[in-house]
């Protein structure tokens, strides 16, 4: 009888171990017993790929103001707007799911006034350099900028630059300057705009 009490209580103390992913038991544990379990541990990272051009939260306009007395001499005009002011915007890329990122512009055609009048993007500059100050954890300097397509009547996209990874991560940042050219004397009027008359440029990263 006491045997059998005693094969119970055992048992009792034993089943909830049994619940556990693993457990081990000493019956009868003498000096310097050791009972081993095992715990596994798995984490899932997501693929991720993040461009900012730019403010993190609007879309800049770059504005071009050409002088009167200067109109198509030739001498570049630089841009208000953008988030590092002056024609300066942020360029910022993050990706962590493949070898290299891609990095594209687009256009839809010329600029144009509504009037029938054109400027080329062949007339926009663009210098590239680092950010005056580094983010923590990237990269920061000059990206070369995906040359826009100069197609006048379609646009499309323009030459892709690779942003190539570092153990697995793209986490790069740099700072593009805008300028027009001012080479040639255009007809009087507003070209482009806010998501008009072709003056938006959208800027992809692809990441395989």
């Amino acid at each position: 009888m006491k045997k059998l009490l005693l094969v119970s209580i055992v048992a009792a103390l034993v089943s909830p171990l049994a619940a556990l992913a693993d457990s081990g038991v000493v019956t009868n544990a003498g000096s310097n017993a050791k009972a081993n379990a095992n715990l596994d541990f798995k984490i899932t990272v997501p693929r991720l790929l993040s461009l900012q051009i730019g403010a993190a939260n609007s879309v800049d306009l770059l504005d071009f103001q050409v002088p009167a007395a200067g109109i198509g001499n030739g001498t570049a005009v630089s841009a208000t707007g953008g988030d590092q002011t002056n024609g300066a915007v942020t360029v910022r890329v993050l990706a962590n799911g493949a070898s290299s990122v891609q990095l594209n512009s687009k256009t839809t055609g010329a600029m144009n006034n509504g009037s029938g009048s054109t400027i080329g993007w062949d007339q926009i500059t663009v210098a590239e350099a680092a950010l005056p100050a580094q983010t923590s954890g990237y990269t920061n300097g000059a990206i070369t900028h995906p040359a826009f397509n100069t197609n006048a009547a379609s646009g499309g996209d323009g030459t892709a630059t690779t942003l190539t990874a570092t153990n697995g991560l793209v986490r790069q940042e740099g700072k593009w300057t805008y300028g027009y050219k001012n080479q040639n004397v255009a007809a009087a009027g507003t070209y482009g705009g806010v998501n008009t008359q072709n003056g938006r440029v959208v800027y992809t990263a692809t990441m395989p």
